[in-house]
């Protein structure tokens, strides 16, 4: 295996399943999912109410530091979700800097985590210049050093925002898990026009992600695929710990086995 990434989302909304401690050692970054935008009228801030709604914050927490000890790095995912308890959170119109300063207070300073995922994938909102702000002033915010990925599948149309962002993104992964290979290379391309393919992850996804899922047959396939002349960032696996234990593990050695 090269130096391509192996990313993979943990569901803190998950009952049960793996903890974040049986994460394969082939897994270089784990993604919590998720936190929240709160609600409007609560601020340009985050909730981890969802995230720790079947898991508590002192196991997330201990689980996140175990895979630190071991070089995994841990990041926050954030999800918009437009229309919370009917107030509409989402990610349109935030104050850049007011939430880039709460998100780093709660991610980093708090959590002592390694960065963040924004999960902003909300079809009646297109992203304009507010989120190529708020992506610039969490980059100004986190550091250099933290990592900074976006999950991305509804076309670059939709997505023309990249382009603005990329040098304050780490990688985006594209999440249409359900798409062959062929499917998934053209989606690779489209998005490699915005941020360059260095930056553009494959996202996969198991049997438990009934309908959406990714054939098995195809990850070495994708693993192993790089596009003409240079290297993908790597491989995002949807999700850690839904699927039965012995499943996340065969998916997650033929993902290693393969990823070049």
């Amino acid at each position: 295996m090269t130096g391509q990434t192996f990313m993979a989302y943990w569901l803190g909304y998950n009952e049960g399943g793996p903890s974040l401690e049986a994460t394969p050692a082939s897994v270089g970054v784990v993604a919590l999912a998720f936190a929240v935008n709160a609600p409007s009228d609560q601020g340009d801030t985050i909730t981890l109410d969802f995230l720790t709604s079947k898991h508590s914050a002192a196991e997330i927490r201990a689980g996140a530091k175990a895979l630190q000890a071991r070089g995994v790095k841990v990041l926050m995912s954030i999800n918009g979700r437009p229309d919370w308890d009917g107030h509409p959170g989402g990610w349109g119109n935030l104050d850049p800097q007011t939430y880039a300063a709460n998100v780093k207070a709660i991610v980093i300073d708090d959590w002592g985590l390694d960065g963040v995922d924004l999960d902003n994938e909300d079809r009646s909102y297109t992203p304009d210049d507010n989120f190529v702000q708020v992506i610039a002033a969490l980059r100004a915010a986190l550091g250099p050093d933290a990592l900074l990925t976006v999950p991305v599948y509804l076309g670059i149309k939709r997505d023309a925002y990249l382009a603005k962002a990329r040098d304050d993104i780490s990688f985006i992964a594209t999440m249409a898990y359900w798409k062959t290979v062929p499917q998934q290379q053209a989606l690779f391309a489209d998005y490699a026009g915005l941020v360059g393919p260095e930056k553009v992850a494959i996202g996969v996804a198991d049997a438990a992600n009934a309908g959406q899922n990714t054939a098995f047959s195809d990850l070495a396939p994708l693993a192993s695929w790089n596009p003409a002349g240079t290297s993908k960032a790597g491989i995002m696996l949807w999700n850690l710990n839904a699927a039965p234990p012995a499943e996340t593990a065969e998916w997650c050695a033929e993902i290693a086995a393969n990823l070049s």
